[in-house]
């Protein structure tokens, strides 16, 4: 499924309901994800409207990588999670992007794949403010 650049959110910004912009990025866009049930959670967004990291040519895919990378770099930083988990699927919204779900030893789903959304924690808008300091403060 390729969808329509038209018709993509991250194409025409229309992510506020579940993404706050954290920073431009080489090639991408980083954001803090609103539903934050693995604390630090964000997502890197390919900057053109490619369906998957395949069709990039090697200086693209490297360049992306080592935007996610960077990001990876900040999170772990700023919230100290156990391990990273990078999730890449696209089924319905074929633009490249990357979940970041920092996991926790004592956290949810620890040693099991995270949730694409529980919709079980959402923070006030200090709190986000507060998430999106700290991972800007490491990029």
């Amino acid at each position: 499924m390729y969808s329509d650049p038209k018709e993509c959110l991250y194409c025409t910004d229309n992510y506020s309901n579940i993404m706050i912009k954290i920073a431009d990025l080489s090639v991408s866009r980083v954001f803090l994800f609103k539903e934050q049930t693995y604390r630090g959670r964000c997502l890197v967004a390919y900057n053109g409207h490619v369906n998957d990291l395949n069709e990039l040519s090697d200086d693209e895919r490297n360049a992306f990588m080592a935007d996610v990378c960077r990001v990876t770099r900040a999170m772990q930083a700023a919230f100290n999670p156990e391990k990273i988990n990078y999730g890449a699927y696209s089924d319905k919204l074929s633009h490249l992007h990357f979940h970041l779900a920092p996991k926790y030893v004592d956290g949810p789903d620890y040693g099991g794949t995270f949730q694409m959304n529980p919709g079980k924690v959402y923070l006030s808008d200090a709190e986000y403010q507060e998430l999106i300091d700290k991972v800007k403060a490491h990029l």
